[in-house]
Parts: structure tokens; C-alpha cells; sequence
């Protein structure tokens, strides 16, 4: 009798202890797991209070024009910021200038998000440094948002950290074009000048791809620079020669200028003269060309029209962008800028509070032509991650970037190019 009551007795403490373990344990794990929480929320880069996001982009050099996208990015984050940030949380921007050289972009990239540990890149520019790059980011598995190269292989086939690039596809922009010029201008006889890397390559291998969809169309003459030339003597004097009449311009802002006022110079300014959005679509190109050597320019735009001054975002651009860069001049680069840090801003309100790289990454699947911002619209799924699928031409007059045509749109997952009526 006594050893049954000892043994229900020590059976009674065992139990105890064991009850006394388990909530212990209990208690442990849900503490552990609401640090698990907090943990998983908080990605690199997000506190509290503010949210870190990097830029690698040329602020001198050759094309420090395209500093300009850094300040259009900065006014906006201190617009936002102005207002209390995106849920509470204040956007802090951390640009290293990479002189669009792919050695120091890759530089940029490991000091970004190994020493800064931002939560994300936005708007990185130049497709040879994004090209640098990829792999590095790839594997960090970092967000990568609107990158300034839209060359097919950052977005197709999709790669989960990579959301689209800032401009329309090179490709398909070159084919719009293109046939913008065949079927609307008459172009018979076509000259390429295009930028010796693999930006002003996509659309030129395009064009010599598609050409022979156009019966009685021919190249005349091939021309190719770096994007820090300066001297376009001996181009022009060949594309003369061919007497072309329709010249593509496939490079960025400076090569494209520094051609035009080359052929203007010898009196060689009467072929229709067709540049890539990236080189074309800035008002900034009649200060650096001239205003009578940039006329009758043709290139596309993916954004509102500046020159929409009653729009309200371009009011809002144009009043916002001036309390913090008073003498800068609006142009379609600050608009880049701006616009890509709108979609940016976006996809950081759908997420909420759960900002991890995932949540924040499946917030653009819900982007369907998404008009909120400067670009004409903005689309993202699980199938397209090309982001900027709609544009419309323009042509410098008077001055100003004219809309010539109704808008345009891509469709990634058909592979269809749609005019508006």
C-alpha cells in the first residue's frame, strides 16, 4: 500500500515536471516563432522606420546625362517620404555613381547589398553593367525592379527576382518601329547605326531578322560606335554614300546626338532619322544637338507626354521635381526616374507590412496595366515579367516631342503587337 501510494506519488511529480516542460516549451516556441515573425517581415534592408534601396548608375563620365534618372528617383522617395513613407517607413536611396563601366557596376552591386545590405536595386543602368551583373544578383536572389536595360534575356523566359526594365523591350521596340517606318514613312532603303554592345545590338540583330518580312526593302549601309564617342566624321560620311532613306539610330542619348549634328555638319539631314526611346525620347536632345539639327527626329515614348502640362502627373512631376532640383529642366530621363520609383512605391503598398523579398516579388503579378504612374502602363504576371509593354511614336517639332501615333502594345505571352484605335 505504501509503495503504490509512493509510486502514484512520484508518478504525480513526473507528470508535474512534464506539464512544467511542455508549457515551458510552449512558451519558448511562441516567443521563438514571434521573433521567427519579425524576422521573416523584416528583410534586408527594412527597419522600423525605413526602407534601403540602391542604384548603380553613371553620375559623370560620357553619359552623366543620365544622373538626371537618379534626381528624377530622389524628388520622388522625398515626395513620398514628405507624406510618411510607404506604411510608416521611410525610403532611403543609396547611388554610387559606375561611369556606365561594367567593372565598377559590378563593384557597386557587392558594396550595395553585402556592405549598404539594401532591401533592393531599382532602376540600375546600362545593359552591358546589368548584364555584369545578373549573375551576382541572381544568386543573392535580391530584388531587382526596373533595371535600365530591357534586353529580352533579364525577363524571358521570367527570373524571380528580376521585374521587368524601364523601357520597352529592345526587340519589340525595334520591330514597332520598324514597321513604323516601312508602312507610315515609306522607308525603302535603311541604314543602321547602331551602339557596338549589347544594347544597340538586340534591335539591329532584329531588324536584319525581320527585314525579309518586307518585299522591296534593303540595308544600304552599316555603321557602329561606343557610347563615349564623340567624333561621328567618317559614320556620316559613309551613310552619305549609301544614300539611305531612313537612318535607325540604335544607341543612347550622347552617340545618338553627336551622329545627327555629324550629318547635319555635311549637309546630310534629310533621310528620316529614327532613334531608340533610350536615345531619342528627351527634350534634353535639342539643347545638346541644337534645336534645327534635332528637328524631325523620330523616336518612341513609353510615358505621359511632358508636354501634356495640364495632366495631373505631369503637374505633379513638374511642381515636385522643381522644390528639389530648381535648375533642372523636366525631361523624359527624370521622368524615367520618377516613373520607375512610382512602380517601385506600388508594389511596396500592395506588399503591406509582410516585406519579405518573396511577398514583394508576388505583388507585381498584380500590376494589370497599371496606370498610376508616368508610363503609359505597367502589366507583370508569372509569365511576364516585361513590365513596360505599351508605347507610342513621336518626332521632334518646334521644339517639342510630338505624338505621331496612337499607343502600342506588346503582348509577352501571345507574342502580338496591338495599334490602338
Amino acid at each position: 500500500m505504501e509503495f503504490k501510494k509512493g509510486y502514484v506519488l512520484l508518478v504525480s511529480v513526473i507528470m508535474a515536471v512534464l506539464l512544467l516542460a511542455a508549457c515551458s516549451s510552449k512558451t519558448t516556441n511562441t516567443s521563438s516563432k514571434s521573433k521567427g515573425n519579425i524576422t521573416e517581415k523584416l528583410a534586408q534592408g527594412v527597419t522600423k522606420n525605413e526602407i534601403l534601396v540602391g542604384l548603380s548608375a553613371p553620375q559623370t563620365g560620357p553619359l552623366a546625362v543620365y544622373d538626371t534618372r537618379r534626381k528624377g528617383m530622389d524628388a520622388y522617395f522625398q515626395y513620398i517620404n514628405e507624406k510618411g513613407g510607404v506604411n510608416g517607413r521611410k525610403i532611403k536611396l543609396i547611388a554610387y555613381d559606375d561611369q556606365y563601366q561594367p567593372t565598377k557596376a559590378v563593384q557597386n552591386a557587392k558594396k550595395l547589398v553585402e556592405v549598404d545590405k539594401v532591401f533592393a536595386v531599382l532602376g540600375n543602368v546600362g545593359s552591358t553593367n546589368n548584364l555584369a551583373t545578373k549573375n551576382y544578383y541572381v544568386a543573392k536572389g535580391i530584388p531587382v525592379v526596373m533595371p535600365g536595360s530591357s534586353l529580352k534575356e533579364f525577363v524571358d523566359p521570367p527570373i524571380k527576382n528580376w521585374m521587368g526594365g524601364s523601357s520597352m523591350n529592345y526587340e519589340v521596340e525595334a520591330q514597332i518601329m520598324f514597321d513604323y517606318a516601312v508602312n507610315e514613312l515609306g522607308a525603302k532603303k535603311i541604314a543602321i547605326a547602331y551602339q557596338n554592345d549589347d544594347f544597340g545590338k538586340a534591335p539591329y540583330n532584329k531588324v536584319k531578322e525581320i527585314i525579309k518580312n518586307y518585299p522591296g526593302v534593303e540595308i544600304v549601309a552599316e555603321v557602329s560606335f561606343l557610347p563615349a564617342d564623340t567624333d561621328f566624321t567618317s559614320q556620316a560620311q559613309k551613310l552619305q554614300q549609301a544614300k539611305p532613306d531612313t537612318i535607325f539610330n540604335f544607341g543612347v542619348i550622347s552617340p545618338a546626338v553627336n551622329l545627327k549634328k555629324a550629318m547635319y555638319k555635311i549637309g546630310f539631314d534629310k533621310p528620316n532619322y529614327i532613334v531608340s526611346t533610350a536615345g531619342g525620347a528627351d527634350t534634353r536632345a535639342f539643347q545638346l544637338a541644337g534645336r534645327d539639327v534635332w528637328e524631325r527626329t523620330y523616336s518612341g515614348n513609353i510615358f505621359v507626354s511632358l508636354d501634356d502640362v495640364n495632366n495631373e502627373k505631369v503637374k505633379l512631376l513638374n511642381e515636385t521635381f522643381k522644390k528639389y532640383y530648381p535648375d533642372e529642366p523636366v525631361t523624359n530621363i527624370v521622368a524615367s526616374g520618377w516613373a520607375l520609383s512610382e512602380v517601385f512605391v506600388e508594389a511596396l503598398r500592395k506588399t503591406e507590412d509582410n516585406l519579405t523579398w518573396d511577398h514583394f516579388l508576388k505583388s507585381f503579378y498584380t500590376f494589370d496595366n497599371w496606370d498610376g504612374s508616368m508610363y503609359a502602363g505597367i502589366s507583370f504576371s508569372e509569365k511576364n515579367h516585361f513590365g513596360v509593354t505599351r508605347m507610342y511614336m513621336i518626332q521632334a517639332k518646334a521644339g517639342k516631342l510630338q505624338q505621331i501615333s496612337n499607343y502600342i502594345s506588346y503582348e509577352p505571352e501571345t507574342g502580338k503587337i496591338i495599334i490602338s484605335k
